[in-house]
């Protein structure tokens, strides 16, 4: 922003800085989504070259997109998104850097990891040149969130070496709390799903027969957890785009099987 500003002052120019808070670990025009802006928000962080009319008419531009737009501060704005955004990239990657090496002693490692893993590590595969770029166009909000994540794993080991039964308690059960009370769990956070699980049996056909069941129903994605179900409610993951899709597939497979299902 502070770049825009010193560029283009004296220019006939209006500039606002905008994107949506909406993306894949993906790439690629196979990657493609027409809805991947719904419902997500899109921010804009006004600069002193943005005339009064200049938001309305990019809210008119971009209105094709469904996306629930919001204005804040700039700096706010690399303050957040470094908490919520860009550290959570860091955390994955170096996760999964660890991994790998403790891979090599412990070859099991690998075929253990299941849906929390899975979960934590998925933006792991984002671009690292877009990243790359990011992070160091956000260095001072970035190493400040590293310097205090630092300080909590301290106090986490700190309570696990001296066996503190109470503290560790807290430190999972405010978490939880903490996460059940964010709007992570409502549409308009990044890369938004709804997600069933089927505890299905092992038998021909039956990922068939419940596709079949859901003809018509927009998919996300399916994922078949078949090594490790430690943490997973069923083998069998379908994620939709959408609440009403969810539910229409929750009702169509508990009314035309037998299988439990439930809803994450």
């Amino acid at each position: 922003m502070d770049a825009a500003e010193q560029y283009l002052a004296g220019k006939p120019v209006r500039f606002v800085g905008a994107h949506p808070m909406a993306g894949s670990h993906k790439t690629g025009a196979a990657s493609a989504d027409v809805n991947l802006f719904e419902n997500a928000y899109y921010i804009f962080t006004p600069s002193d070259l943005t005339s009064p009319d200049t938001l309305d008419e990019m809210k008119a531009l971009l209105s094709g997109l469904h996306a629930r737009f919001i204005e804040i501060d700039a700096k706010e704005h690399d303050r957040v998104t470094s908490q919520i955004s860009h550290f959570p990239h860091i955390l994955a990657s170096g996760l999964m850097e660890q991994t790998a090496v403790y891979a090599r002693e412990h070859e099991m490692t690998r075929r253990f990891a299941a849906g929390g893993f899975r979960d934590m590590t998925r933006i792991a595969e984002s671009e690292p040149g877009m990243w790359t770029s990011i992070l160091l166009s956000n260095r001072e909000a970035i190493i400040e969130r590293i310097e205090d994540f630092k300080e909590r794993l301290d106090g986490i080991g700190q309570a696990i070496s001296k066996g503190e039964e109470e503290q560790i308690w807290n430190f999972f059960n405010q978490a939880r709390e903490q996460r059940q009370a964010m709007e992570i769990h409502k549409r308009g956070g990044v890369d938004s799903s709804y997600d069933l699980y089927v505890d299905v049996p092992d038998e021909e056909d039956v990922i068939l027969r419940i596709l079949e069941l859901l003809r018509g129903t927009s998919l996300v994605n399916i994922h078949i957890n078949e090594e490790n179900r430690e943490d997973v409610h069923g083998i069998l993951q379908i994620s939709f785009k959408n609440a009403q899709d969810l539910e229409r597939a929750e009702r169509l497979i508990s009314e035309n099987t037998d299988y439990t299902v439930v809803i994450k």
